[in-house]
């Protein structure tokens, strides 16, 4: 089967997805505005946390380090105790979880782990920046520099820890300028973003809910409305189908017996006659009976594309290949695979080969085509769930169909579009995919109902 051509335009009928659509996209819709809030949540949290982290960082080493470590550097025993003290107070309630004090040369002047005093490591830029008077602040996963610079090892509670740090400059008086390092646990911020977003996430998703809700009933009884309609588009377009094919059996039998009849009638006088005709006006005689029997012909092929022969009880196969084959005398190739389907409901036959007689039509008058390709068979006998269908496609390789004239009527032939809606009544589906330049392939799709399953099921 030809596949789809990137450009190419299927015309599809049945749309019946309205209602899963819209509540589809409300639920879409929720979902991304529940993930929308709990991001801005956690942005908003993380935000605030540095916000606060910068503030309480300032006033630690303004109130408390600065204040105290003249006297630690000096070496003074009461400056070290207190310092000391003043630290592991702010440190008991474990958010804050690290302290340094870095001068300009790296060197470590003071930290809450003393073995990391006094080792030297190269600053980075954020140290860098708070010496020369800026605040830094940032969500961090390695370790502390001052773990680095010591070489010691790192706390395995910390394995998988994220951390806020942040560096302010310390500034004392008759010493040059200082970075004050603090690290803070990162879980504050994962409990500052669950607290937010578990009061922010109600007040926007109940609204939406709510909304939904009011939305399905509507929708439900619009999407009653669509069916109604739907339902009776499909008796309208029942009725005059119906009533189109009893103009067309009317029509056709009056072809053949009428003007049919007669020109038959015609044609035996003059084959009778001939014999005894002068001999000048024997070839003129017969003549006049080819002619005659050209007509007949003529109008027999009309009085089957009026209506279809008894497709009840003959294989729709057979049918539909004396279509094709007919185009072979167009000059076109026609290609051939037809399978038997055995003898199907009347509805289904006739609404097959109108969509073939539709399709090759097309092809002859307006596709330009130089090859053509009609394959019918049954597809999935043991489908699960569901019986055999059958499935009739017909693709070209012309100049492809217009849109706009898929729906034209006033060629002597019913409209794509309007055997896409006989088909979509049947149960079945009706795609018509079309390339400018590429040509077009017509598919049909129906159920496979015998004369006795339709009966049953009607009954």
């Amino acid at each position: 089967m030809p596949r789809r051509r990137a450009g190419s335009r299927t015309v599809r009928s049945g749309a019946r997805r309205e209602l899963v659509v819209v509540i589809g996209f409300g639920l879409v819709a929720m979902l991304a505005i529940g993930l929308g809030a709990a991001f801005a949540s956690r942005s908003v949290a993380q935000s605030q946390a540095l916000d606060d982290s910068e503030r309480m960082t300032q006033r630690l080493a303004d109130l408390v380090v600065g204040p105290l470590l003249a006297g630690y550097l000096e070496g003074d025993a009461e400056g070290v105790r207190t310092l000391e003290q003043a630290v592991r107070n702010r440190m008991a309630d474990g958010y804050l979880t690290e302290v340094v004090v870095w001068s300009r040369d790296g060197l470590v002047l003071y930290s809450d782990k003393p073995g990391e005093v006094g080792t030297r490591a190269p600053l980075s830029p954020d140290v860098l920046a708070a010496i020369d008077g800026r605040i830094v602040s940032a969500f961090e996963d390695d370790a502390p520099e001052a773990d680095a610079a010591s070489g010691g090892a790192v706390d395995p509670r910390a394995d998988d820890a994220r951390y806020v740090e942040v560096y302010v400059p310390l500034r004392l008086d008759g010493r040059p300028p200082m970075a004050f390092e603090a690290y803070y646990d990162y879980q504050r911020v994962d409990e500052v973003a669950n607290s937010l977003l578990s009061q922010t996430l109600p007040l926007v998703l109940v609204p939406l809910l709510l909304l939904q809700l009011i939305q399905v009933p509507i929708v439900l009884s619009l999407a009653r409305r669509l069916q109604s309609h739907e339902h009776d588009r499909a008796r309208l377009l029942e009725q005059a189908l119906t009533a189109s094919d009893r103009e067309r059996v009317r029509f056709a039998a009056d072809l053949h017996d009428g003007p049919i009849q007669d020109l038959a009638a015609i044609s035996y006088v003059l084959g009778a006659l001939t014999p005894g005709a002068p001999e000048r006006e024997t070839a003129l005689m017969t003549r006049a009976q080819e002619a005659l029997q050209r007509s007949i012909e003529s109008l027999r092929t009309l009085m089957t594309d009026l209506y279809p022969p008894d497709l009840g009880s003959a294989d729709l196969g057979d049918t539909v290949t004396a279509l094709a084959s007919e185009l072979r005398t167009e000059g076109l190739d026609v290609t051939l695979d037809v399978s038997p389907v055995g003898p199907l409901d009347t509805d289904t036959a006739t609404a097959l080969y109108r969509v073939a007689r539709e399709s090759l039509v097309n092809v002859t008058k307006h596709a330009g085509a130089g090859t053509v390709s009609v394959r019918l068979g049954l597809v999935d006998p043991a489908r699960p769930g569901g019986g055999p269908t059958v499935e009739l496609e017909i693709s070209d390789d012309g100049r492809g169909i217009a849109p706009d004239r898929l729906d034209r009527r006033g060629e002597g032939h019913l409209g794509l579009r309007l055997l896409a809606d006989r088909v979509d009544a049947l149960g079945g589906r009706l795609t018509v995919t079309t390339t400018p330049d590429h040509g077009t392939t017509v598919r049909a799709v129906l159920p496979a109902t015998t004369a006795e399953t339709s009966g049953s099921s009607r009954s």
